[in-house]
């Protein structure tokens, strides 16, 4: 069982917030033999299905050149550009090889990731470069580090199954090997392009399975490494809620900061627009001192609800006409003047206030 360095056991799952920490320093599950098995086994398919293209070119590229052997200039300038002629003849073909090649790498690094994510605390928080640098915490990591006898095991099992694989591979063909000297070009060409190809995808499948055993304990030892103490456990609940705690007193202060504001909006209005439910529009008009009506506040649902019962609570006139509500909404900002389209529409609501008011008092 896992400890801390104060003896206590590790016997609690990794909380998310512990595995994202750990993910931002660089301390993910992951093997490189997964990899590795990816590029000898796709990669190893990708060049076989590319081999054929890319001997014709070689091919085209020396009938070329011996079609005119009697016309080459021996020359540095000449031997330099049959050289870049052949280079080019060759990237052409193995560029795309290689891009693909890369992207093996990289998907297979992301697949194992569960998407891709960034260390950004790898090179700041991640590293304690006085371990790194203590020849005794190496010594010590070596001898007598679990992840580094299964390093050491691993690799002598590397090394049994490829050589296995590479002599199931070479010595039923001992007798073919012998006779390659006398082989026609072409043959030679098929005979050594075949072998290439089984090593690859035989090499590819033992890889795989080595791979799969790797990751499985990768996996494992990580989630051992990650476990937290029940103390731990709750340390980072407490600090978790405590966060969210002064999250809910900060969200709480602001509304209630805002909630002044849109008080003082409110009860000097001229009159609310309502949707009647969804929106709410504050406009003031003082007679012969606004050049125009202009919207002082504006909401939408509980912000709406707040506008209306901050105008009932000071007798501010509410009108329901929700068209005109969404336009003002949607096209009118805080603080400024309607437009002129609106004038009309705004003048008989209006209108209709100062009737109302005339009535009442």
């Amino acid at each position: 069982m896992a400890e801390n360095q104060d003896g206590q056991e590790k016997t609690e799952a990794a909380t998310p917030k512990r595995l994202s920490d750990a993910a931002s320093k660089g301390q993910v599950a992951k093997s490189v033999d997964v990899t590795s098995a990816a590029l000898l086994l796709f990669g190893g398919i990708i060049l076989y299905l590319f081999s054929g293209l890319l001997l014709t070119r070689l091919q085209e590229f020396m009938i070329q050149l011996f079609r005119n052997i009697g016309y080459v200039n021996l020359a540095p300038s000449s031997i330099q550009y049959y050289y870049q002629e052949l280079i080019y003849s060759i990237s052409i073909i193995l560029l795309p090889v290689l891009v693909v090649i890369f992207f093996l790498a990289f998907f297979s690094e992301v697949l194992q990731l569960g998407g891709v994510k960034f260390a950004s605390k790898k090179f700041t928080e991640g590293l304690n470069f006085r371990r790194v640098f203590n020849p005794f915490t190496g010594i010590k990591n070596i001898l007598f580090n679990s992840r580094s006898l299964f390093e050491v095991g691993k690799n002598i099992l590397k090394i049994l199954v490829l050589a296995g694989v590479i002599a199931s591979i070479f010595i039923p063909k001992l007798e073919d090997i012998v006779v390659l000297v006398g082989m026609p070009f072409h043959q030679l060409g098929n005979f050594v392009g075949s072998i290439v190809f089984e090593t690859f995808w035989k090499v590819g499948l033992a890889y795989i399975l080595i791979a799969i055993i790797d990751f499985s304990y990768q996996r494992y030892k990580f989630n051992e490494d990650m476990k937290m103490t029940k103390q731990e456990v709750k340390e980072e609940t407490k600090q978790s809620e405590g966060d969210l705690e002064a999250k809910a007193r900060q969200k709480s202060i602001g509304r209630q900061r805002l909630l002044r504001i849109l008080r003082e909006q409110v009860k000097n209005a001229t009159v609310v627009i309502t949707n009647p439910t969804h929106y709410a529009i504050v406009l003031d008009y003082k007679q012969g001192i606004s050049s125009a009506p202009k919207v002082v506040a504006k909401g939408v649902d509980f912000m709406a609800l707040k506008i209306r019962e901050i105008a009932e609570e000071f007798s501010i006139p509410i009108v329901e006409d929700p068209p005109l509500a969404r336009t003002l909404y949607d096209t009118v900002e805080e603080d400024d003047e309607i437009p002129e389209n609106l004038f009309k529409a705004i003048a008989q609501i209006l209108a209709y206030v100062y009737k109302m008011n005339n009535k009442s008092s």
